[in-house]
């Protein structure tokens, strides 16, 4: 096994240095709300600019961040900016994490950290490649004066992490170990940029705050540390604003990037109810058989329960909203089964948990009726009750001192911390100007190949689509715990509306029970009470005319079933889409929808996004088509393109098959070769290729042996159509398991409206993620724009300009956005509604909604559907795709399909 060095030596010569991340001022790119609003609303580039950076990586050593934290506490909750500053970097690249020195004892690496990086954030590495030195190593050799002999160790751990990435977010031991005497030292060494943090004090004012940061900055510069910028964190929110203007005003006169504060949140200053059992060391009790117990919720208050148990349940009737921590000694389990039977009943009350404690002897020496009320928990699995229990724990400590513990236990973020973890990330996005601190790396060139569409990214485009537009989604398996979580999760982010079907009384006490907040999400019995029970019956009947399908019938389907009852909604518009699956099969949720949504112009159909590591793919049809003919796989092409471009990824598209453009012959080669040519007459502009070859469409290097002649799409094909469901199936679910890909799907097509199936074993952010595919889907039936289509779009041609050599606009990759134009003699970019300076004219395009130009620092506003520029005096206007020239300088439109120069 290689060592550290080793491995650095292995990947990286030892004497070069890493390259650094300039600190640059001027026009930035904007990605987060506190950017985008600190720049008066302009549009996010920083998709594009981070693509160029990423390109230019390679296999290359990457770049560091250092995160230092200058407060004078052991720890002042650094966390959710460690959260914030991760999610945002791993959307645009390979992002790694490293921890100079690690709280965790020994060799086992158990430093909080790390386990939140592999947990929550899914870090690929190993631990020990993401630790530098021991906590114990390291004093020991501080102690020993030592100091050099740590730094090489730590080193040499860093560089072998650091090969694998395009960055790597190095996060400083603070003042636990070391003083940021040390930080300052390994900065340095590292040769990694430091962002500066801090937790704001109680009553702090702005000059104090001011004086602190320099003194600490001063301690890094004089170690030769390069410091990008200053965040603070847990700033008092009564006093946020004029603290912050006045803190920014001193900071940016003396020259010091200030990229935002994180306000004091009540949820993340919350102990939850995983924290308090994992401070305490407690252990589960009792729980029925494959039950997830609920742990990450807030408990409103602690109830030492010392009373008899009618007394116990009075107290629990008055606070009818509170949802307590129970804490009582072991033998009293008369409690335990007590509120165990008021659990039972809808009207019983909400209990975060119960927490056992030793009663005389130690715990190991005394049974009680542990046995007796173990198989009770385990025998409600055959039961009519299938709610979710209260979780029961214990711990091996006297009553007194257990409650002193858990009035000393502190906040923190788990692994568990669901909830907290998402605050963390949304409040970095709307607190924090992320891309001053990672922005502006230039000396970046673009790339003709297209572009590497991150699975990160991805879904973080299709997730900022969703808040554009919410659409109405209807999950029908209220009964589900993770339907449950997932319909609060989007709603709660504002991804989508969401109604659930199910009795009103026993979804809420359901949730409620579980400590998720549905107050925002509507549910609907289905049944006759239903308002539009019998417009919906009505529409069933007429969609199954033709098969004869009868009134009395057509009731107690849509009664029975509440799969068609979803349907149905999203049939007669009161819903956009269906997600369901999650508890039945995937006949039950796309019978309903096949009978009443089919589209008859085209053949049903579904593709998988395949989230490879480096790239997302679309494989179809891999589900419903069992031995398609050449007409329903051309279908199945050009609807796949389409459902590929709703959602950002400009379609290349490969009809597979055993034999690569007339290699081999067969009938099966005959069928491919035949939907071909149909596909084509559909599409005559697709970029489409076929028979080939999985390897030829997807290697750019086999391709070129294999395909003589000039293709779009060999060895860049990003759709693969499939010759029928076996081969499908087979291949998604190969690809699946051998690289660990993430098959988000199936994806329906060739419905009248989005309706959607789930695993069985699907996970809450699987809920999520298809309720946002769902979305796009319904948002792109509906002609509103789509993942691709909120920045500029790309040219389908375009002359290249004599100023730039080699650069070729045709080959620019679509979800770039990129606009190429040449004035005064000069070129720019304009990549996703990013500025770039163009020379003497200074020409400058912004884009969401309006559109906006300036020459010599002049602006001029247009419409939402214009573009207006200014060139030597002459004004040139266009709208909808029509394009005007200006003299010596020209512009490129491309407006709902058009294009010009």
């Amino acid at each position: 096994m290689l060592t550290g060095l080793q491995r650095a030596q292995a990947v990286v010569p030892v004497a070069r240095r890493p390259i650094r991340l300039p600190w640059l001022r001027g026009a930035r790119v904007l990605g987060t709300t506190a950017a985008r609003s600190q720049k008066n609303g302009s549009s996010s580039a920083s998709t594009s600019l981070m693509e160029q950076y990423a390109r230019t990586m390679g296999e290359d050593t990457g770049d560091g961040l250092y995160l230092a934290d200058i407060s004078n506490k052991g720890d002042s909750g650094r966390t959710p900016l460690l959260i914030g500053l991760m999610s945002y970097l791993q959307r645009h690249l390979t992002t790694g994490f490293f921890c100079p020195i690690s709280r965790g004892g020994g060799s086992d690496h158990s430093d909080r950290y790390i386990n939140l990086m592999i947990s929550a954030l899914d870090v690929k590495d190993s631990p020990e490649m993401m630790v530098g030195v021991p906590e114990v190593q390291a004093n020991q050799l501080i102690a020993q004066g030592r100091v050099g002999d740590l730094i090489d160790r730590v080193y040499s751990q860093w560089a072998g992490e650091q090969s694998g990435h395009q960055i790597t977010v190095c996060l400083g031991p603070g003042s636990f170990v070391g003083g940021n005497e040390l930080d300052a030292q390994l900065a340095a060494a590292l040769s990694t940029p430091v962002i500066l943090t801090m937790n704001c004090p109680p009553h702090a004012n702005a000059s104090e705050l001011y004086n602190a940061i320099m003194v600490k900055r001063q301690l890094f510069l004089d170690h030769r540390a390069e410091v990008l910028g200053v965040v603070l964190n847990r700033v008092p929110r009564e006093d946020y604003a004029l603290l912050m203007r006045e803190l920014r005003s001193k900071l940016a006169k003396s020259g010091v990037e200030f990229a935002g504060a994180l306000p004091d949140d009540s949820l993340l200053a919350n102990v939850r109810l995983d924290e308090m059992i994992a401070h305490l060391g407690a252990e589960d009790l009792f729980r029925r058989s494959g039950q997830q117990v609920p742990l990450d919720k807030e408990c409103s208050n602690i109830i030492v329960a010392s009373q008899r148990l009618e007394e116990l349940l009075e107290q629990l009737e008055e606070a009818q909203d509170a949802l307590p921590l129970i804490v009582t000694s072991m033998d009293r389990l008369d409690i335990v089964l007590g509120l165990l039977a008021a659990q039972l009943s809808v009207k019983g009350p909400a209990i975060g948990g119960i927490l056992l404690t030793r009663a005389g002897a130690p715990l190991s020496s005394r049974r009680y009726a542990r046995d007796a009320v173990s198989r009770i928990f385990q025998g409600l699995d055959g039961s009519m009750y299938k709610g979710t229990l209260m979780p029961v724990m214990h711990v091996d400590m006297p009553l007194f001192e257990c409650v002193r513990e858990l009035q000393e236990t502190k906040s923190s973020i788990l692994p568990t911390s669901a909830r907290k973890i998402r605050q963390s990330k949304t409040l970095f996005d709307r607190y924090i100007d992320a891309n001053s601190l990672v922005a502006s790396m230039q000396n970046k060139k673009l790339s003709g190949a297209p572009m590497r569409v991150t699975p990160q990214l991805f879904l973080y485009n299709i997730k900022a689509t969703c808040l554009r537009s919410p659409q109405h989604i209807v999950l029908p398996e209220s009964e589900d715990p993770r339907v449950l979580q997932a319909a609060a999760e989007v709603t709660q982010r504002g991804l989508a509306k969401v109604t659930l079907l199910g009795r009103e009384d026993l979804v809420r006490a359901e949730a409620k029970k579980l400590g998720i907040d549905i107050s925002g999400v509507q549910v609907v019995d289905p049944n006759e009470s239903a308002p539009r029970f019998d417009a919906y019956v009505d529409a069933l009947v007429e969609a199954r005319k033709k098969k004869g399908l009868s009134r009395d019938v057509a009731v107690d389907t849509v009664k029975g079933d509440s799969n068609m009852f979803g349907v149905l909604m999203v049939h007669c518009g009161d819903a956009d889409g269906m997600v369901s699956g999650a508890i039945h099969t995937t006949a039950a949720t796309v019978r309903p929808a096949m009978q009443v949504l089919r589209d008859e112009s085209t053949r049903v159909s579904s593709i998988f996004f395949m989230c490879l590591p480096d790239r997302v793919l679309v494989y179809g049809d891999c589900a419903v088509n069992m031995n398609p003919n050449s007409e329903e796989l051309a279908q199945i092409a050009v609807v796949s393109a389409d459902t590929a471009r709703a959602f950002g990824l400009e379609p290349r598209i490969a009809m597979l098959s055993y034999s690569t453009l007339g290699s081999g012959e067969g009938p099966d080669v005959q069928l491919v070769t035949e939907a071909v040519r149909l596909a084509k007459q559909l599409r005559p502009n697709e970029k489409l290729e076929g028979p080939i070859q999985y390897d030829a469409a997807i290697d750019p290097t086999v391709a070129a042996v294999k395909v003589k002649t000039p293709s779009q799409v060999a060895g860049k094909a990003n759709v693969f159509i499939f010759p029928d469901l076996n081969t499908g199936n087979n291949t998604y679910k190969a690809v699946q398991q051998a690289t660990g890909a993430v098959a988000m799907g199936p994806v329906m097509q060739g419905l009248t409206k989005p309706v959607n199936d789930l695993s069985r074993g699907c996970t809450v952010p699987d809920i999520v993620n298809t309720v946002c595919l769902t979305s796009v889907q319904a948002m792109y039936r509906k002609g509103q724009n789509t993942v691709d289509l909120e920045t500029i779009q790309p040219m389908d041609s375009m002359d290249v300009v004599d100023d730039l050599p080699g650069f070729d606009a045709s080959q620019l990759p679509g979800i770039l956005q990129v606009w190429a134009f040449a004035t005064g003699g000069e070129c720019g970019l304009v990549r996703g509604g990013e500025r770039r300076k163009t020379g003497p004219t200074g020409v400058s395009i912004r884009h969401r909604g309006r559109v906006w130009t300036s020459e010599m620092g002049e602006r001029r506003k247009t419409g939402p559907a214009s573009v207006g520029i200014r060139n030597r005096g002459r004004m040139w206007t266009g709208e909808r795709g029509e394009s005007r020239k200006t003299g010596p300088a020209s512009v490129g439109v491309r407006q709902g399909g058009k294009s010009d120069r």
